[in-house]
């Protein structure tokens, strides 16, 4: 089975645009994806704890061929190779990789909930995904992400850092 994938992309350490195009590349090359768009890289202000530097984020679009718990587990292979350290919740990272959905499926288990459950709440996820996805609608809230971005309530600052193509990922 074949479903679209959305994952979200963050650093705040380190040489952030870099440790974003590996992870796109790496995702991409792992054989159980198959890439389709990225949005553009967006600065953005740390959320939930904000005394560290800025955060660039994107979304991804992928064709995925496994199952969310496979997906985890390349997810954090990827995070692993790419030097991530733990330095607790909400805190610096060299990537962060999380699945905001998986098609318009609804799933959740002891160890992860899909679509990725602060979404909603989240502008550094809502900005790149309404450049990419505005229409899509979020299974379990039932608005478009260009609504849901629109009447968020997040006061984070989310600026263009860069126009993101595909053709800036060397396989």
């Amino acid at each position: 089975m074949i479903e679209k994938v959305v994952l979200g992309f963050g650093s705040n350490f380190g040489n952030r645009v870099n440790y974003i195009e590996s992870a796109l590349r790496y995702i991409s090359l792992s054989g159980a994806f198959d890439f389709l768009a990225s949005s553009s890289i967006y600065e953005t202000e740390p959320w939930g704890f904000k005394k560290q530097k800025n955060f660039l984020n994107c979304v991804g679009i992928f064709l995925c061929r496994v199952s969310p718990a496979e997906i985890l587990k390349i997810i954090e292979k990827t995070e692993k190779k790419l030097g991530r350290v733990d330095r607790g919740k909400w805190k610096a990272r060299e990537i962060d990789i999380d699945v905001l959905f998986y098609g318009r499926k609804i799933i959740k288990t002891k160890k992860y909930s899909i679509p990725h459950p602060l979404v909603a709440e989240r502008n550094f996820v809502l900005k790149p995904m309404a450049e990419l996805m505005p229409d899509f609608v979020h299974p379990m809230l039932k608005k478009s992400i260009a609504n849901l971005y629109r009447i968020s309530k997040d006061k984070g600052k989310v600026s263009l850092h860069y126009n993101f193509d595909e053709r800036h990922i060397k396989y």
